[in-house]
C-alpha cells in the first residue's frame, strides 16, 4: 500500500484544530507550534549574517546541525506517537515506506512540497522542492544568494536517513548528512537535497 499523503495531511488538519492554551498542538508525538515563517528566516538569516562564524564552525553549518537534530528528535517522537500507529503504521509494508511517511507528515507541517526523487536504501536520499520558504525568505530580504539557504530543510533530510539507516535512537544523530547543490534562493527553478553517509 502506498503512503496516503491525503489523509496524513487531513489528520494534521483536523488535530491541529486542538491548542492548549499557550496555543501549543500537541500532535504526532511532538509539541506544534504556528508562527510565522518571515520571522523564522529574519532570526536565522540575521544570525548567519552577525555571527559568520563560531570557533571555526561557519554560521550556516551550526543551523543545519541544530535542524537535522531538531528533525532527528521530532520525527522519532513522530514515528513514536498514536497517531503515527493509528494513521501511517498501516500503510507501511517496507523500511522505507517510513520515509515518505515522514515526507508526507512534513509537507502536513507546511514546511514544504517535499517529493523524493530518488531512494538508494542505506546510501542516497534525494529530495525535492519547490516552495521551500526558506529560500523565497532569503530572496525577499537578500536577494539572490551564492549557496543554498534552506538549512532547515537540508537538516532535516539528513534527519531522514539518520532515522532509518543510522544507529538506534539517539545514537544515530549525524550519520548523514545532507548538500543543498540547488536552490531557489540561487535562482534554480527548485531546491533539491542530497543525503549521504557522513565523512566523520
Amino acid at each position: 500500500m502506498a503512503i496516503d499523503g491525503e489523509k496524513i495531511v487531513q489528520a494534521v488538519m483536523e488535530g491541529s484544530r486542538i491548542r492548549e492554551s499557550r496555543g501549543i498542538i500537541p500532535l504526532f508525538g511532538v509539541y506544534l507550534s504556528i508562527f510565522s515563517t518571515q520571522y523564522y528566516n529574519r532570526i536565522n538569516f540575521d544570525f548567519e549574517k552577525r555571527i559568520k562564524e563560531v570557533q571555526g564552525i561557519k554560521a550556516a553549518e551550526l543551523l543545519i546541525q541544530a535542524a537535522q537534530e531538531c528533525g532527528y528528535t521530532t520525527f522519532q517522537g513522530v514515528r513514536n506517537s498514536w497517531e503515527w500507529d493509528e494513521i501511517v503504521q498501516p500503510m507501511i509494508e517496507r523500511k522505507e515506506d517510513q520515509l515518505m511517511g515522514f515526507v508526507q507528515v512534513a509537507v502536513a507541517f507546511g514546511w514544504g512540497d517535499l517529493q523524493v526523487q530518488k531512494l538508494i536504501p542505506g546510501s542516497d536520499l534525494v529530495i525535492r522542492v519547490g516552495d521551500s520558504y526558506e529560500a523565497k525568505g532569503y530572496v525577499e530580504l537578500n536577494g539572490i544568494a551564492d549557496t543554498g539557504k534552506c538549512y532547515m530543510l537540508r537538516g532535516v533530510t539528513g534527519a531522514f536517513m539518520d532515522l532509518l539507516y543510522g544507529e538506534g535512537y539517539p545514537e544515530g544523530c549525524f550519520t548523514f548528512s545532507a548538500t543543498e547543490p540547488l536552490c531557489r534562493a540561487k535562482g534554480d527553478p527548485y531546491c533539491e537535497f542530497v543525503a549521504r553517509k557522513s565523512l566523520r
